[in-house]
């Protein structure tokens, strides 16, 4: 039997139609959403949604995540872990992993791993929805950083694109994660200069109340 599950809430409380995905409620999707340690994320306006399956919060541990992906979606910026190796194990569907310029197709049952200080990026293949468990090992800054992205799009309070909002979360992945689109020395310069000022008014590079389960429960519509 189908149903429909990972809708954003509008400001009622009501799913907004659209922005969620279909899926087999006796099928393998239905298993893995029953193994989530935590809620479903998303983001507002790009066909993602995820949800951790394990999660250690000590730094040397390791992040373990059920992704899910649109058709059409075409990934993250292009980036590198300085201290995590990254992994993607392909349920279903069919991912195309970019690692130092390489493409590589990752079909359902195959895996890709990332290792440390590689560029990498990854975008969806085909007309279906994509299944991944994804880890990243050791944890590192980005397991606490990723809520704050996905929840800033949700947060009709804060501006994602606001400069220094931005910047903080920059510093935060300092010696964790580089985004390559920003790693300049001019870039760099400028996130240093506005970074004291972005704490000053208050801002953080990762917020607790988007690692809450009553945020997500009031912005993404929860399985059942």
């Amino acid at each position: 039997m189908a149903t429909v599950t990972g809708r954003t809430l509008d400001d009622s409380g009501d799913p907004i139609p659209g922005t969620g995905f279909e899926y087999d409620a006796d099928g393998q999707l239905a298993d893995l959403l029953a193994q989530r340690v935590g809620p479903l994320n998303s983001h507002p306006t790009r066909r993602t949604w995820s949800a951790p399956l394990e999660r250690s919060e000590e730094r040397g541990g390791r992040l373990l995540v059920l992704s899910i992906f649109g058709p059409g979606y075409d990934g993250p910026p292009e980036h590198y872990h300085e201290v995590s190796e990254e992994s993607f194990e392909v349920r279903r569907g069919e991912l195309t992993v970019d690692c130092d310029g390489r493409e590589r197709a990752v079909g359902a049952g195959e895996t890709a791993t990332v290792p440390t200080g590689t560029r990498h990026s990854f975008r969806c293949t085909g007309d279906e929805l994509t299944v991944v468990l994804t880890t990243i090992a050791p944890l590192g800054r980005i397991g606490y950083v990723l809520p704050t992205l996905g929840g800033i799009a949700h947060d009709s309070d804060v501006d994602a694109d606001d400069p220094l909002q931005r910047a903080l979360i920059a510093k935060r992945l300092e010696g964790d994660t580089v985004f390559t689109e920003t790693e300049s020395p001019l870039v760099g310069a400028a996130t240093d200069l506005l970074a004291p000022l972005a704490k000053l008014r208050g801002y953080q590079g990762g917020y607790g109340r988007y690692r809450q389960p009553a945020f997500w429960e009031r912005h993404v519509e929860q399985p059942d």
